[in-house]
């Protein structure tokens, strides 16, 4: 996909810049200008764009920003805000062009400093200095990674869906900063200076320690108001839509609500982020089941790109106090295994394709919080239509590997933790641990949920398997089903995603295949909220794979839905 700036608006860029014509540019600049219009690999026609960044990135590494509005009864189209679409659609026999009136250039600067220009955001800007946070969020690329150095891999391995694994181009940082306006500030809150929001700061946040009150160095990760600002700071680079739509694939069934939790820079904390059927709204953050209370994201003011992430503006304050970490501790926490990853994020490989699958094979450290033998290939594939997967993609490995990751904080208390897997009869064997403690024997990946050592029996096939749904009335197949198979340490999986193609699993719902299992690793009990450590290890070769993890409080087991 190519915008094509037209000759006025070259000529209006040169003058913009001091130059005349092309040959006052050098090279470098030139290709800068070029790349900044080209997207590779997608065609993108104007039936598709967002109100937003587009999740397609330009030759130079940049989203572009998209939108329309009615002039004079014709829809017009505008890229980053200012540049007309004069002519659209342009088909070719390689691509998209779009011809526009005026040349993009985006911005150079890095997140901090596009929040500190933007005068809407001087209280938290100057919260984000005084608690030396802005120094966390300087990287841009990682310039140790050369994929061309670990040339020993071999990328040349195709995988089930077809797909040859590849290295990743690059090593990219990003982040993401939610922040309120002044105005929020002080006409919901009365906080007019960094002392009245620290003083807020001080008398909400949730401290689990409760020493963590009588810190007063705000450059301490434990103080009240570094612990605000480091909650509103992600360490990926989320457009609008990569908080949870992107992850609403064709695989997800629309009557069921989404839900992510993301790290955030404040220690041991998540973010919720709800996608909501009966209202139709997206990216609620933290919304409380009771009352209701939620922050949404500021239509006008959100997608404010920069070179190392994005901001978006938020419509009330967004805080890790009380309530929200009990609404967090009282839920089932499902997290679809990418999740984990900042990397996958950061460097565009989270994303849904229908039709193609696509794997990436990743070298000794470029996951930070992964930890692998050498006879570990670690892969991630992309959601893809063919996988009865949640969210449609997965993580998946071969050879003997061993392999151990870091996941995201959870709450305090007492859960019984899940692990979901596709059986199929090219797995291997595997030794699960949590914490370092093995979770009972070995798993055999290769038993098909029909075996007796595992006892699933397809809802709807015994009729007399059924209870009355309390809400609705209608029959719910398979509960002592549920039941038996429990026993045995195993569990169907939700009726809240299916397979899209039908390539190997039939189009059918997760929890009516046998081929969609989850597997109980334990209760355990948590005394704090803090990271844990999930390690697999192959006791006999062949393949692994890995949805997702789920953490249940055992409070909720005896009345947990099939969703």
């Amino acid at each position: 996909t190519m915008f094509v700036p037209n000759n006025d608006a070259m000529f209006a860029f040169y003058q913009a810049k001091g130059k005349t014509s092309l040959k006052d540019f050098d090279v470098d600049t030139l290709r800068k200008i070029a790349y900044d219009h080209i997207i590779k690999g997608y065609e993108v026609k104007t039936d598709e764009f967002i109100d937003g960044l587009m999740p397609y990135l330009t030759m130079s590494d940049r989203y572009v920003a998209t939108s329309s509005k009615p002039e004079s009864d014709t829809l017009r189209y505008y890229v980053n805000e200012n540049s007309k679409i004069l002519n659209k659609d342009i088909e070719l026999s390689n691509g998209i062009i779009h011809v526009i009136n005026k040349v993009l250039d985006p911005s150079v600067m890095n997140i901090v400093q596009a929040i500190a220009k933007n005068d809407r955001y001087k209280i938290f800007t100057e919260a984000l200095f005084k608690t030396k946070l802005h120094e966390k969020l300087g990287k841009t690329y990682d310039d140790t990674y050369d994929p061309d150095n670990f040339s020993y891999i071999d990328v040349t391995w195709v995988q089930g869906g077809g797909s040859k694994d590849e290295l990743p181009v690059s090593r990219k940082y990003g982040y993401t900063i939610l922040v309120e306006s002044d105005e929020t500030l002080r006409n919901l809150y009365q906080i007019n200076s960094v002392d009245d929001l620290a003083a807020y700061a001080a008398a909400h946040v949730y401290n689990e320690d409760p020493s963590d009150a009588s810190v007063t160095d705000v450059t301490n990760p434990r103080n009240s108001l570094n612990k605000f600002i480091a909650y509103h700071i992600i360490e990926k680079k989320l457009t609008y839509s990569k908080f949870i739509d992107d992850y609403d694939t064709d695989h997800m069934l629309k009557t069921f609500d989404m839900y992510e939790y993301i790290e955030t820079m404040c220690p041991n904390t998540l973010l919720e982020v709800k996608k909501e059927r009966s209202s139709g709204q997206t990216n609620l953050l933290n919304k409380n089941s009771e009352s209701g209370d939620v922050v949404r994201i500021v239509n006008d003011h959100k997608d404010i790109d920069a070179i190392n992430g994005v901001y978006h503006e938020i419509d009330k304050i967004l805080i890790y106090d009380a309530k929200v970490a009990a609404e967090l501790a009282s839920k089932r926490l499902r997290m679809d295994a990418a999740s984990f990853f900042p990397e996958l994020t950061n460097n565009n490989m989270r994303y849904y394709n229908p039709a193609k699958c696509r794997s990436w094979v990743f070298p000794p450290k470029y996951i930070e919080r992964l930890t692998c033998s050498e006879t570990t290939r670690f892969c991630y594939l992309n959601a893809f239509g063919g996988y009865l997967d949640y969210q449609g993609d997965e993580i998946y490995l071969k050879g003997m590997y061993d392999f151990e990751m870091v996941t995201p904080p959870v709450p305090a208390g007492t859960y019984e933790v899940r692990f979901s897997y596709q059986p199929t009869g090219g797995r291997g064997a595997a030794q699960l641990y949590w914490d370092g403690i093995p979770c009972g024997i070995p798993l055999d990946l290769r038993l098909n949920a029909t075996d007796p050592l595992i006892g699933f029996e397809e809802p709807g096939t015994n009729l007399e398997d059924y209870v009355l749904d309390p809400t609705t009335g209608t029959k719910i197949y398979g509960v002592e089903n549920d039941k038996m198979m429990r026993n045995r340490g195993y569990m169907k999986g939700p009726d809240t995603y299916k397979d899209v193609l039908g390539t190997w699993y039939g189009k059918k719902i997760a929890r009516q295949s046998a081929q969609s299992v989850r597997r109980i690793l334990g209760v355990y009990t948590f005394s704090k909220t803090q990271n844990h450590v999930f390690k697999v290890k192959a006791v006999r070769e062949g393949q692994f794979m890995m949805d997702f993890l789920e953490f249940v409080p055992v409070e909720l087991i005896e009345s947990e839905d099939i969703h």
